[in-house]
């Protein structure tokens, strides 16, 4: 009696290769970048807070250190919390403003 035949090598790669190809596509924090209307800026004691309305219509709450003086039109790219409820942005880039 073999101690490993060919069909149980078989199953231990095939169940390597799975774990392999889990711990390789764990999803990584990745930067996003989102094109939207800024608007609701408040003031916190560690930076601001946002909401930004992109182009699909969903609307994602934002955390950034400095201010944006104005309601417009922004380019931000950044990185979600774990639960993906807040966006955690990088860069802002002034796409357009309008006149409020």
């Amino acid at each position: 009696m073999k101690i490993f035949d060919h069909y149980s090598l078989l199953c231990f790669s095939i169940a390597f290769i799975i774990l392999l190809t889990v711990f390789i596509s764990a999803e990584e924090p990745e930067d996003k970048e989102i094109i939207g209307v800024v608007y609701d800026i408040r003031t916190t004691q560690n930076g601001y807070t946002f909401s930004i309305e992109d182009t699909n219509g969903e609307t994602i709450r934002c955390f950034f250190r400095n201010e944006l003086s104005e309601y417009g039109i922004y380019s931000i790219e950044g990185t979600f919390s774990e639960d993906r409820s807040m966006l955690f942005v990088n860069s802002v880039r002034t796409v357009g403003q309008n006149e409020f």
